[in-house]
C-alpha cells in the first residue's frame, strides 16, 4: 500500500534512532504528571460493571462514570449555567449521561450501532413505564422459550458468527424475538430487544479479545487452540436476569433528564465535527480508538449480527470507523473532497501541513515503512494503519479545537502502543497536533501503572511497559 505522504526522511533515520521522539519528549516533559487519583479502572470500564445503568452492557472500550464525575468537577465552568459537554467517540454514553445528571448538556457522536444502542437503551429507561415493564417480565417468566414457536424467526447469522451458540440456545433466541413481537409498547420493546443484545456474548461460545473472537472449543469450528470459556450461560436464566438488573437500576432513575438535555448523533466525527458552529461547547470528555489494530466490527460480531448486519455493511463499517486497522483503507482523498466540498479547503491545508512536520511521527513512520520492506513486522499494513490513524486524528483534534469555547477544556484518555519494538508516543504525539491547533498543553496524566506490550512484541524485544494517559488540553480565553 501507498503511503500518504511521499516523504523523503528514510535518507536520514537510521534503524535504532529515537533521536526525534527524544526531542518530542524533553519538549513536553515537565507536562507528564502522575495523577495517583487515577486507576486503570477509573479509566476504564471495570468501574462501571456494578454502577446502576452502565453495567447493563460490557462496552470493555469506554471508561468509569466515576472518572467523568471526577473530570466533571474539575473542569465545570463558572459563568454558565446550563454548560455544554461534547463526546465525539461516545461509545455506550458514559460521558453524556453521567454529565445530564450534573446539569449538563451533551452531545455525543457514535458511530458504532452497539453503542447507540446502549445510549437509546439508557434513555428511554429514563421514561418508559415502569408496571408495564414488569408486567412483561412477569409474562416472560411464565414463556416456554424451549417449547414456543419460533414463528420462523432465526438468528441472523454471518460467516463469523456460525455456530455461536449452542443450539438450545439458538431456538430460546429464535423464540424471544417471536415474544418480542407481542410487545405493542415500542420503547419496552426495544429494551427487551436490548437485553438479548447484552446477553449474546455470555451465552454463545465466544469471548471478546481485543483484537478477535476468542472461540471456545465446544463450538465445533476447526480451531487451532483448546481454548475453554468456562461456564456458558443459558439463554433464559441471562436474559431474565439482564432484565431484573435493568428494572432494578430504572426504579432508580432521575426523572427524565437523560432524555431531555442529550442529543446523540449516530455517525462520524470526521463528519459530523466539521460541520459544527465554532465555540460551541465547554468541555470535550472521550476516548478515541486506540492505534491498536482493534478492529470492533470482530469483537462485536454478534451484536451486529443481531442488530441485521450483513457482510457487506460490516465492511463498509469498518472502513468508515477512525482507522485503527490494519484493514482500513486511507481516507484521506475523500476527506480533502468533502473539506472542499464545505468550502473548508483552508482547514484541510492547515491540518495536513501540521501532520508533514511533526517530526517524531515521520521518524516512527519512516521505521515502520523500513521493517515493511525488511520483512520484520507481522502485518506488512501495520505502517500505513498507524499513518492513517494520526492524520484523522490531527483532523479531529483540530475540529475539537474550533468547537471548543475559551477557557474549555479537552480530556482524552488514550494509550501509547508499541511495532516492531518502536514505541510509538501517542500522548506525546497529539498533544503536539494539539498545540499546533492553537490549544494549551495543561499537563498529560500519566496512570502510575502502565500497560505491557503484547505477549508477541514482549518475545522479540523483551517487555516495555507504555504509558497509559489522560491529557488535558485547554483554550485559551478571550482576557489572555
Amino acid at each position: 500500500m501507498q503511503r500518504l505522504l511521499d516523504l523523503n526522511w528514510g535518507a536520514r533515520v537510521e534503524a535504532s534512532s529515537n533521536a526525534q521522539r527524544t526531542a518530542l519528549r524533553n519538549r513536553y516533559s515537565a507536562r507528564l504528571i502522575e495523577n495517583p487519583d487515577l486507576t486503570r479502572a477509573l479509566v476504564s470500564f471495570q468501574a462501571n460493571k456494578r454502577t446502576p445503568f452502565y453495567r447493563w452492557l460490557k462496552y470493555k472500550e469506554g471508561f468509569s462514570s466515576e472518572f467523568v464525575l471526577y473530570c466533571l468537577d474539575k473542569f465545570r465552568p463558572q459563568a454558565t449555567s446550563t454548560p455544554k459537554i461534547l463526546d465525539p467517540f461516545a461509545g455506550a454514553g458514559t460521558t453524556l449521561t453521567t454529565a445530564t445528571r450534573s446539569g449538563w448538556r451533551a452531545t455525543g457522536i457514535e458511530i458504532l450501532p452497539v453503542g447507540t444502542a446502549a445510549i437509546r437503551a439508557r434513555l428511554l429507561a429514563d421514561t418508559v413505564n415502569l408496571r408495564s415493564f414488569e408486567h412483561h417480565l412477569e409474562r416472560l417468566e411464565k414463556f416456554q422459550l424451549a417449547s414456543s414457536s419460533t414463528k420462523g424467526k432465526r438468528f441472523p447469522h454471518i460467516r463469523i458468527t456460525e455456530k455461536a451458540f449452542p443450539a438450545q440456545t439458538e431456538r430460546a433466541l429464535a423464540a424471544y424475538q417471536a415474544f418480542l413481537d407481542r410487545i405493542q409498547d415500542k420503547d419496552i420493546r426495544f429494551l427487551y430487544w436490548f437485553a438479548c443484545l447484552a446477553i449474546l456474548e455470555d451465552v454463545s461460545y465466544t469471548r471478546k479479545d481485543g483484537q478477535y473472537l476468542r472461540w471456545d472449543h465446544r463450538s465445533g469450528r476447526p480451531l487451532k487452540s483448546s481454548f475453554d470459556k468456562g461456564v456458558i450461560h443459558g439463554f433464559r436464566s441471562a436474559v431474565i436476569g439482564k432484565l431484573r438488573i435493568m428494572l432494578e437500576d430504572m426504579e432508580k432513575r432521575n426523572g427524565g433528564s437523560f432524555s431531555r438535555n442529550v442529543d446523540v448523533i449516530a455517525g462520524s466525527c470526521l463528519d459530523d465535527l466539521p460541520k459544527r458552529p465554532p465555540a460551541t461547547f465547554d468541555l470535550v470528555i472521550t476516548s478515541p480508538p486506540y492505534c491498536n489494530r482493534y478492529d470492533y466490527t470482530r469483537t462485536y460480531a454478534l451484536e451486529l449480527a443481531f442488530l441485521g448486519y450483513n457482510e457487506e455493511n460490516i465492511k463498509q463499517l469498518r472502513q468508515t470507523l477512525l482507522s485503527a486497522t490494519v484493514e482500513n483503507k486511507t481516507k484521506r482523498h475523500q476527506l480533502s473532497h468533502e473539506y472542499r466540498a464545505r468550502k473548508q479547503k483552508d482547514r484541510y491545508v492547515d491540518a495536513l501541513a501540521t501532520f508533514t512536520n511533526q517530526q517524531a511521527l515521520q521518524e516512527v513512520l519512516t521505521l515502520l515503512y523500513r521493517a515493511q520492506k525488511e520483512g520484520t513486522l507481522n502485518n506488512d499494513n501495520i505502517p500505513i494503519m498507524v499513518e492513517n490513524y494520526f492524520f484523522e486524528m490531527n483532523l479531529v483534534i483540530r475540529e475539537l479545537a474550533r468547537v471548543l469555547a475559551p477557557g474549555g477544556h479537552i480530556v482524552m484518555v488514550n494509550d501509547n502502543v508499541q511495532y516492531n519494538g518502536e514505541e510509538i508516543p501517542v500522548d506525546l504525539i497529539l498533544s503536539d497536533f494539539a498545540s499546533s491547533a492553537g490549544l494549551m498543553i495543561d499537563c498529560i496524566w500519566v496512570l502510575s501503572r502502565g500497560k505491557g506490550n503484547s505477549s508477541q512484541q514482549m518475545g522479540a524485544h523483551g517487555r516495555n511497559e507504555l504509558r497509559k494517559c489522560v491529557y488535558i488540553w485547554s483554550k485559551p480565553s478571550k482576557r489572555s
